[in-house]
């Protein structure tokens, strides 16, 4: 899968630090930092997009540490984390629409913490 450049440029207009990353085939989108909602602790974490199907998902947000907040997305899966990139991560579990642009896959991820 190659990703949509055009998508990818929007995606800087908010995070334009953020840097492509392949592992196993599989390309994924490193954010860094990745502000999350208020509340929540940490307030910033490293963040990973998968922007394909993955796990039974249709994309899913790694974060760099389990983060601590009163949103919907309570139950983390894995439980432990995955290794991608030669990096631990953590997800919660949470399903957004299919056929999402790359901005909107991250701002659907996002609603979990809030």
């Amino acid at each position: 899968m190659s990703l949509d450049q055009q998508q990818v440029e929007e995606l800087k207009g908010y995070y334009p630090d953020l840097k492509l990353v392949e592992d196993g085939g599989v390309e994924f989108i490193f954010i860094s930092p990745f502000p999350l909602p208020a509340g929540c602790t940490p307030s910033s974490v490293d963040a990973l997009l998968c922007p394909s199907k993955r796990d039974g998902y249709p994309s899913r947000l790694f974060v760099s540490a389990k983060v601590v907040h009163k949103g919907p997305g309570q139950n983390w899966n894995p439980q432990t984390a995955v290794i991608i990139a030669g990096r631990q991560w953590w997800a919660v579990s949470w399903k957004t629409a299919e056929n999402q642009t790359l901005l909107g896959m991250v701002l659907a991820h996002l609603e979990a913490f809030k």
